[in-house]
């Protein structure tokens, strides 16, 4: 059991560590690559891997198993969540974005421009 708790703390260091890296290539530093169309629901795989296909704004539900986002207004739901800016609530393992007001729940959550960019557990920013 000592072994199983060992092995996942280190595994979750390397998210964290992984994932403060990963925000400069996920969360785009303009969000003029995105499309100014805007879609209710978005159900995606991986990135632009989505119905609707390609980089969307979302307002309404964003869920799959890796959400990328240009503006996200609503619900994101994931093993991955990242977003430029995100209003309302990320719910997933790793959650990442730059602008937020709002909530993040998951293991790792960061919001670059807050005070205290990398939380765990909870993440929040008003």
């Amino acid at each position: 059991m000592k072994r199983i708790l060992m092995v996942a703390a280190v595994v979750l260091v390397a998210l964290a560590t992984e994932a403060e890296e990963a925000q400069v290539t996920l969360v785009r530093s303009e969000p003029t690559g995105f499309a100014t169309e805007w879609t209710p629901l978005r159900i995606s795989l991986a990135g632009p891997v989505a119905l609707p296909w390609g980089w969307w704004n979302v307002k309404g539900l964003d869920v799959g198993v890796w959400n990328d986002s240009g503006e996200m207004d609503g619900l994101e739901i994931g093993v991955v969540n990242t977003a430029y800016r995100m209003r309302g609530l990320q719910i997933g393992v790793v959650n990442v974005t730059r602008n937020a007001y709002g909530v993040q729940i998951g293991v790792v959550n960061v919001i670059r421009t807050n005070d205290c960019p990398f939380f765990p557990v909870i993440n929040w920013c008003f």
